[in-house]
């Protein structure tokens, strides 16, 4: 019984225990999936190319006064830095590589980033966001060329119908050789109460109920031992008494009143117990 209830209170105390971890957790999850996440974070350095779209994008968006949201604020604060050399790269494969060598976020073209990860021989890189903005790809053409409106209406018709989101699955899967979804899938084990977090508390109740089964066999035992023990000395006892006792004999002789002859005898014999 004792050890059921020193089973409850630790269960208890490590669930208390355990959910205080949890929110503490939670609260340091340092898992990146948006541009938020990006800025409130110091531990990851991030960047992108100098003198770029992007980099020139973040810049107007940073530097705007009517911009409520301060993301973007902290993002250009931090891409900036020392003339952009600090966190910046001077070319794109530069930024690939510096993101697969250490703890680093290369921000660039949503479509170089997912075919970078697609082909990568390591499957090293992820890719986590979404895109901050659409931008479409244009066919460069001869200046004055009769075919720029024919292709312009068939690309028209291709999106509109759908048929260039079917291609690119087909052609671009975010399942390859490195599997895009595989980080986005994954779910830190800081956010979950394991059942292995309680796997002492239950060895405990185990070696409760062990000591507890050994303790009663021990006093199974031990109560027939002296059961066996103190039978045969209330025999002897009892014996002893009947030698103290004795079995007390009397003999009695009266004379038969209607008798002439020589007065019969009788015995009578009793035995006192």
């Amino acid at each position: 019984m004792g050890s059921w209830w020193l089973f409850t209170l630790i269960v208890c105390s490590s669930y208390t225990a355990n959910l205080a971890a949890y929110l503490t957790v939670s609260r340091m999850d340092n898992s990146i999936r948006t541009f938020q996440d990006l800025s409130k974070q110091m531990d990851l350095a991030y960047g992108t190319v100098r003198d770029s779209a992007v980099y020139d994008y973040f810049r107007a968006k940073g530097t705007n006064p009517l911009e409520q949201d301060s993301t973007f604020a902290e993002l250009w604060r931090t891409i900036s830095k020392n003339n952009g050399h600090d966190y910046s790269v001077s070319s794109p494969s530069e930024g690939i590589r510096k993101a697969k060598k250490g703890p680093y976020a290369f921000l660039w073209d949503m479509a170089v980033v997912e075919y970078a990860a697609l082909t990568d021989d390591d499957c090293s890189i992820t890719v986590t966001g979404n895109s901050m903005s659409s931008k479409g790809y244009g066919i460069g053409m001869q200046h004055g060329s009769p075919y720029r409106d024919l292709f312009s209406q068939k690309i028209l018709e291709l999106q509109e119908k759908g048929d260039l989101d079917i291609l690119k699955q087909k052609w671009w899967p975010r399942t390859g050789r490195c599997d895009l979804n595989s980080h986005a899938n994954a779910q830190p084990d800081g956010r979950a109460l394991k059942l292995h977090s309680f796997a002492g508390v239950f060895c405990i109740l185990a070696a409760g109920l062990l000591l507890a089964c050994l303790v009663a066999g021990l006093e199974m035992w031990w109560n027939s031992n002296r059961c066996r023990q103190e039978q045969p000395k209330e025999v002897t006892e009892h014996r002893a008494r009947r030698t103290e006792q004795g079995e007390d004999t009397a003999t009695l002789y009266f004379k038969d009143p209607a008798a002439d002859a020589s007065p019969d005898l009788v015995e009578l014999q009793y035995t006192q117990l």
